[in-house]
């Protein structure tokens, strides 16, 4: 391929990836709209326990940077779960992505 066949490749390609990004967007954005209330129902606290777990710390490592006890780590995420509705990690990863925690 000529230089000028290959920006057009590039050109395509760069398309498509903005192409999906607007859609991931969107998907974010509705799922923003529909769970807001859900979300505007967690505490503080809750938020800062939700931003350790999207970055892989586990309870005991929760507990020590925000010195808490591990008990009332699982206690937030229980209440977590609950208020969000969310059972898994990539749902409450979603949340995460969606409402801007990470």
């Amino acid at each position: 391929m000529n230089s000028l066949s290959n920006k057009v490749v590039d050109i395509k390609g760069n398309n498509r990836s903005v192409f999906h990004k607007l859609e991931r967007i969107k998907r974010q954005e509705r799922f923003r709209n529909i769970h807001l209330l859900q979300f505007e129902s967690l505490t503080k606290r809750e938020l800062e326990i939700i931003t350790f777990i999207v970055l892989g710390y586990n309870n005991p490592k929760i507990a020590l940077q925000l010195s808490i006890s591990r008990n009332t780590v699982e206690q937030h995420r229980k209440n977590i779960n609950k208020k969000l509705k969310v059972n898994s990690f990539p749902k409450l990863f979603e949340y995460a992505l969606a409402f801007d925690i990470i």
